[in-house]
């Protein structure tokens, strides 16, 4: 399976590699009574999904407490949590059905550094040094949640698709000059794809 090449090449290991597919098979199995992914197969979930989540890894080496809102069925913070399982993630997603799948997948695939709140991301009231999202909403929304949940130089980490999508969303910002902005292509998988940091200059 193509995935097998992105683990090795990303030096996953052969525990996390097969707790990543644990999760995958984990989805699939909840997804036949209550719809969370669209992917019908493991393949494609693996494909488009985990891989998807875990080609951005390196950015979130030097974060510890990071934040995932809007993470359905916790993407990218699962995958993220399983590679890095020493750092804390918590998993914002506001759907009861979807939540109740991250309580189950927390508890079957044992991963104890991560939290789940089921609640609306403007109810969040700590702080968190990196907030990400992968499909949850446009730049200028999440920036708003950003600035009300962030610490002190805090990064805001965006799975991103195409660059001309990314600037429309980033003219949108009246004020996107506050912010220093790294935009950065990923490799290695057959869609355009960026990862789009922002925090405050």
């Amino acid at each position: 399976m193509k995935e097998n090449s992105i683990f090795d090449f990303l030096g996953i290991d052969e525990d996390k590699k097969d707790k990543l597919v644990e999760y995958a098979n984990l989805v699939l199995e909840y997804n036949k009574a209550i719809n969370i992914t669209g992917a019908n197969d493991i393949d494609t979930f693996i494909n488009d999904h985990i891989i998807d989540s875990i080609l951005a890894y390196d950015i979130f080496k030097s974060f510890n407490n990071v934040i995932d809102i809007g993470c359905g069925a916790g993407l990218p913070s699962i995958p993220l949590s399983i590679i890095y399982n020493e750092k804390k993630f918590t998993l914002c997603e506001s759907k009861s059905r979807k939540a109740n799948f991250l309580y189950l997948a927390k508890e079957k695939l044992g991963i104890d550094n991560i939290d789940i709140k089921c609640i609306n991301a403007y109810e969040i009231k700590e702080k968190y040094d990196t907030i990400t999202s992968r499909a949850f909403s446009d730049i200028k929304t999440l920036l708003k949640i950003f600035n009300k949940i962030k610490s002190k130089n805090a990064n805001l980490v965006l799975y991103k698709g195409r660059r001309e999508k990314i600037n429309e969303e980033l003219n949108e910002i009246s004020d996107i000059k506050k912010y220093d902005i790294n935009i950065i292509k990923l490799d290695n998988i057959d869609k355009e794809r960026h990862i789009v940091i922002l925090k405050n200059k």
